[in-house]
C-alpha cells in the first residue's frame, strides 16, 4: 500500500534536541550538507537572539525547529514539518562565549506540515497522539567543546512519554548583539513507541534547528501530498528534499 510521507509520519523533535535513543546514549550523525545556491528553509537568514543576565529566551519569534521525513523504498517523497509553539532558555557562561545549559519544551499539538490531512494525522495515535502526550521536552546535562567550533550537547529528551539521554552537535556563533545555535541531527522515531507505518514511513526523521531563526511554517495544502498533488506541492516536497543545514566551520 503506498503510503504518503507520514501518510502518515514522522516525528520530530529536537531543539537542540535529540539523537536516535537506544539503552546507551547515541551520537547523533549531521546530515548531508549542500552548495549555498541551493539554501532553503533551513538556511534562511538569522538574527543573533539577546542575551539578558547570562540567559537567551527561545521562542517561536526567534528559533526554528523543523524536521523532514521520508517515505521507504526507491521514491522517499520527503515531507517538510516542524513546531511552531515552543519555549526555552539557554544559559551562557559569565564570560558570554560559551553555553552552559539548553531547556526547550514544545507544545506538540502545534505541529505543521504542508498538507492539512498529513498534519492532522500526525496528532493522533498512529504517531505524536497529543491526546495523551501533549508535550515534548529537553534539558540538557552536559555541553563539552567538539571539533571547528562546535559543542556536543547531551541530555535528557521527554517525547511521546519516553525520557532517555541522547547526545548531538550544535555550533554556536556569539557576538555582541547575542547568540546564533545550528543543530543538525536525526532521531529514530520508534524509539519512543511510535512504531507504526513503517512499512511505508522511514523510521529515521532529520531535525534542523535554528537559534536566531524565526519559525516559519509553510502555507499548508489539502490532503497529505502525493501523487494528487498539483504543481507547487510537487515544488515544495522538492525543497524539502534538500533541506539541510551548514554547520560552520568556527575559529
Amino acid at each position: 500500500m503506498r503510503m504518503n510521507f507520514f501518510n502518515n509520519a514522522v516525528i520530530a523533535f529536537g531543539a537542540l534536541v535529540a539523537g536516535v535513543l537506544l539503552s546507551q546514549p547515541l551520537h547523533a550523525v549531521p546530515g548531508p550538507q549542500v552548495d549555498a545556491e541551493t539554501a532553503t528553509q533551513a538556511e534562511r537568514e538569522t538574527t543573533p537572539v539577546p542575551v539578558d543576565d547570562g540567559v537567551a529566551t527561545l521562542k517561536p519569534e526567534n528559533t526554528s525547529i523543523e524536521f523532514v521525513g521520508t517515505h521507504v523504498g526507491d521514491e522517499p517523497k520527503p515531507r517538510l514539518g516542524g513546531f511552531s509553539e515552543f519555549e526555552g532558555k539557554i544559559e551562557v557562561n559569565e564570560a558570554g562565549d560559551a553555553i552552559k545549559s539548553i531547556q526547550v519544551e514544545i507544545d506538540i499539538a502545534s505541529v505543521w506540515t504542508e498538507f492539512n490531512d498529513l498534519t492532522n494525522h500526525l496528532k493522533n495515535a498512529d504517531f505524536f497522539g497529543i491526546d495523551d502526550f501533549p508535550k515534548a521536552s529537553f534539558t540538557s546535562t552536559t555541553i563539552a567543546p567538539a571539533a571547528e567550533g562546535r559543542i556536543t550537547v547531551t541530555g535528557e529528551l521527554t517525547l511521546h512519554g519516553t525520557t532517555s539521554e541522547i547526545t548531538f552537535e550544535a555550533a554556536p556563533e556569539f557576538n555582541d548583539k547575542g547568540l546564533v545555535v545550528r543543530a543538525e541531527f536525526t532521531i529514530d522515531r520508534t524509539n519512543f513507541g511510535m512504531d507504526k507505518m513503517t512499512s511505508g514511513v522511514e523510521p529515521v526523521v532529520t531535525l534542523h534547528v535554528v537559534v536566531g531563526q524565526k519559525t516559519s511554517p509553510r502555507e499548508s495544502q489539502p490532503g497529505h501530498g502525493g501523487e494528487e498533488s498539483n504543481a507547487a506541492a510537487e515544488e515544495s516536497m522538492a525543497a524539502a528534499e534538500l533541506v539541510t543545514l551548514k554547520l560552520p566551520n568556527m575559529v
